[in-house]
C-alpha cells in the first residue's frame, strides 16, 4: 500500500526527549503501518558544546544535562543512563558526528537509517556509550543487519554523509525547526512548502492522542490497526522498552511489565536490564 502520510521526524541521536517520544512513534507504526511514512531529518542538537546555551532549561555544560536526562526519564518512563552525560568532558563535545554517521547509513536505504539510529540510541540514552566517537558509532554499524559497512565508511570517508546531513540542517532553517523532538505531518507524495497551510508541525514531546488526532486532521479515513501479541512486537521492533510495549498496546506499564514476565517464566521473551528500566527481547530459540 502507497504511504498516505509522511511525517519528517526532525531529531537527533543524543535528544532525551526524543528517547522519550519513542513509545509513541512505535503505536504510529503499529497502529498505521504502511499507510504512514517516517522520515529522519537530523537536527543538529549540539555543534559545539563551548557555543551551547539551552535558555529553556539554563544548560550551559553537559554535566548539567545529566540531571534533565533523569527529569525526562522520570517524567516519560523511559530508561535512561544520565551519567553519560558526567562521563563526557569535553569542552567542545558535539552531537554532529553521531547525526552525519547516522546519514551514512541512511544513503544506504531509510530503513538502514532508521534501525541505525535507533542503535545509537539506544547506546547514548541506556548503555552510557559516546557515540560521537569514531570508533562507537562504527562499533554498532556492526550491529544493524544489511548496513553494509563498507558503503558506510566510503560514505563517510567522501563527504557524501556529511553533505546529506547538511541538507537536513537546510530543511531544518526551511521550517523554522530549532527543538527536537519536532514532527510535520503532511500528505504523502505532495511538495511541502512552509506555510502552505495543509502540513502540520508539531513540536515537542507529545501523547499519542495529540499525534492522532493531527494524523486524523491530514487523512480522515485512515485505518487504525489493533496491535499484535507482545511475542510478535518484539520479534519485529525489538529489544524494546516496558514503556514502549506498554505504550503500544495502550496498557499501564506496571501490567505490561507483569505480562512479560509471565512470558519469560514460559521461555518466550527475556529482559535485558538497564539503569532505570528494561529492554525485552524474543528468545533466541523463538527467534
Amino acid at each position: 500500500m502507497t504511504p498516505r502520510v509522511e511525517i519528517t521526524y526532525f531529531t537527533d541521536p543524543y535528544c532525551s526527549w526524543c528517547w522519550a517520544t519513542e513509545p509513541m512513534l512505535y503505536r504510529i507504526r503499529e497502529t498505521y503501518r504502511e499507510q504512514v511514512r517516517i522520515r529522519y531529518v537530523m537536527g543538529g542538537l549540539v555543534r559545539d558544546m563551548a557555543d551551547f546555551y539551552d535558555s529553556l532549561n539554563d544548560i550551559r555544560t553537559t554535566a548539567e544535562v545529566a540531571p534533565h536526562w533523569r527529569m525526562v526519564s522520570e517524567r516519560s518512563g523511559q530508561p535512561i543512563d544520565e551519567r553519560l552525560m558526567e562521563d563526557i568532558t569535553d569542552p567542545h563535545f558535539s552531537t554532529w558526528p553521531a547525526c552525519i554517521a547516522v546519514k551514512a547509513a541512511q544513503l544506504q536505504s531509510e530503513g538502514i537509517g532508521e534501525a541505525y539510529l535507533r542503535r545509537l540510541r539506544r547506546a547514548a540514552l541506556t548503555e552510557r556509550r559516546i557515540i560521537s566517537y569514531p570508533e562507537v558509532y562504527r562499533e554498532l554499524a556492526r550491529e544493524v543487519p544489511g548496513l553494509d559497512l563498507a558503503r558506510f565508511e566510503g560514505a563517510l570517508q567522501d563527504g557524501s554523509a556529511e553533505r546529506a546531513f547538511q541538507a537536513d540542517l537546510a530543511e531544518c532553517r526551511q521550517y523554522g525547526v530549532t527543538g527536537f523532538p519536532t514532527l510535520l505531518f503532511a500528505p504523502a507524495g505532495r511538495v511541502l512548502l512552509p506555510h502552505a497551510g495543509e502540513p502540520i508541525l508539531v513540536v515537542g514531546h507529545r501523547s499519542f492522542a495529540t499525534y492522532r488526532q493531527v494524523l486524523r486532521r491530514i487523512a480522515p479515513d485512515l485505518m487504525e490497526y489493533e496491535p499484535r501479541d507482545p511475542v510478535a512486537l518484539l520479534a519485529d521492533y525489538g529489544p524494546l522498552t516496558t514503556r514502549e510495549v506498554a505504550e503500544i498496546l495502550g496498557r499501564t506499564v506496571d501490567e505490561v511489565r507483569a505480562l512479560l514476565e509471565k512470558l519469560a517464566a514460559h521461555g518466550q521473551v527475556e529482559s535485558l536490564p538497564v539503569r532505570g528500566g528494561e529492554f525485552w527481547k524474543v528468545r533466541r530459540s523463538q527467534s
